[in-house]
Parts: structure tokens; C-alpha cells; sequence
């Protein structure tokens, strides 16, 4: 709802408890949903007075107008694979232990197993997106949004979706995080670099073989 502009930056959201009821959810998943988007930047938490539509997330809005064509899986791909490198490297150098301790718990929250491809999906975007965060550049943490809202525009989204969050694909995917995520702890620049360039490399080799590039 945010991403589509229909609450505006600096706008004050509906209570918590008026947010459960409308997406018929406990109150704690409602408050741990609102804690993911203020990972994410996209709202700000004011103890006593709410919670609040970042003024950056209108750069956020999607980019893909009706009757706009939506980037290329190439396109996309290749974008991640030139920035997000050296975004991860950035990170492992910039990176306090709050931060990680952050990035650590997005990657263990999907820990539990096979998880439901949307889950699944959201739980992925929330580890890359963390680590665009953690490089302390507000231009390089849009620009991988930009990138994402890329993915979500395309209409072979949900089918890219299901390939990429198979069960065995998952386990895959978070046996590579945790590879990013210690070359991150440790400050490692040169190895994050490559960890993440591997993973992305690996993503591409599944799609072209999946003949969907």
C-alpha cells in the first residue's frame, strides 16, 4: 500500500489495532509487520504518536507506470550482479554490531524449513535489502528497491517466484546467506564481494536454465 502511493510520505498509518483488523491478523503480527517496514525504511515508529510513511519512500513508488514495460529478467539480473557486490562489500566494511545483529536475525527467521514461496520470497528480498541498508548509502539502498519493484512488475512474477523458492532452492539460497552474512561479520570486504557475486551468479545459471532470461 505504501509502494503504490496509496499512503503518502510523512502520512500518520491507521493504529496498529485498526491494521490488525483490516488484515485480519493478531496485534503482534501486526507489530512485527510494522517493525520489518521500518527495517526497510519505509516507515518511521514515534513511541507515543505512531507510525509514519518515510519522506523517502515516495522515491520508492513503483517506476512502472500501465502500459509501461517493465525491465527484462536480464535487465534485472545484470543489475544485481554489478551493484550488489560492491553494495555487500560496502556493508562488510560499514556494518556496526547492531547492524548485524539486524542482519542475523533476517537471515535466521527463516531457519524453520521449507516455508510458502511467498514467505519464502519476502523473507529472501528482507536479507538483500538489510544488507543494502547496512552500506549507509541511501542512494545504493533505492536503488536495490528499484530493483525489486523491477522483479514485481514483471507478470511472469509469481511463476520466476515459484522456481526460485522451491523447497530445495530455499535451502540453497540460506546456505548462501549465511556464507554473505559471516564474510559480513567479519569485515571481510573482498570475500563479501565474492559471496555475493557468487550467489547472484547462481540465481542467473538457475533462470537461464530455466530457459526464463
Amino acid at each position: 500500500m505504501i509502494l503504490s502511493g496509496e499512503f503518502n510520505p510523512g502520512e500518520r498509518l491507521p493504529t496498529e489495532r485498526d491494521l490488525a483488523t483490516q488484515f485480519g491478523v493478531s496485534r503482534s503480527c501486526m507489530r512485527e509487520a510494522l517493525l520489518a517496514l521500518e527495517i526497510l525504511d519505509l516507515v518511521h515508529i514515534r513511541v507515543g504518536s505512531g507510525v509514519y510513511v518515510a519522506n523517502g519512500a515516495q522515491a520508492l513508488q513503483p517506476h512502472f507506470s500501465r502500459g509501461v514495460e517493465p525491465p527484462s529478467v536480464a535487465h534485472i539480473l545484470n543489475a544485481r550482479l554489478m551493484f550488489e557486490p560492491e553494495i555487500c562489500a560496502a556493508a562488510a566494511m560499514l556494518a556496526s554490531a547492531d547492524d548485524m545483529a539486524v542482519l542475523r536475525s533476517l537471515h535466521e527467521a527463516r531457519l524453520s524449513g521449507s516455508l510458502d514461496v511467498d514467505v519464502a520470497a519476502r523473507h529472501y528480498r528482507d536479507f538483500h535489502l538489510g544488507i543494502a541498508r547496512l552500506a549507509r548509502n541511501p542512494f545504493a539502498h533505492s536503488l536495490m528497491l528499484g530493483i525489486w519493484q523491477g522483479a514485481w512488475a514483471r507478470p511472469d512474477w509469481e511463476k520466476l517466484q515459484a522456481l526460485l523458492q522451491s523447497p530445495e532452492r530455499q535451502s540453497v539460497w540460506q546456505e548462501e546467506h549465511g556464507v554473505i552474512l559471516t564474510a559480513v561479520e567479519k569485515g571481510h570486504r573482498g570475500d563479501a564481494r565474492a559471496a555475493m557475486r557468487r550467489h547472484v551468479e547462481n540465481v542467473i545459471a538457475l533462470i537461464d536454465e530455466a530457459e526464463m532470461l
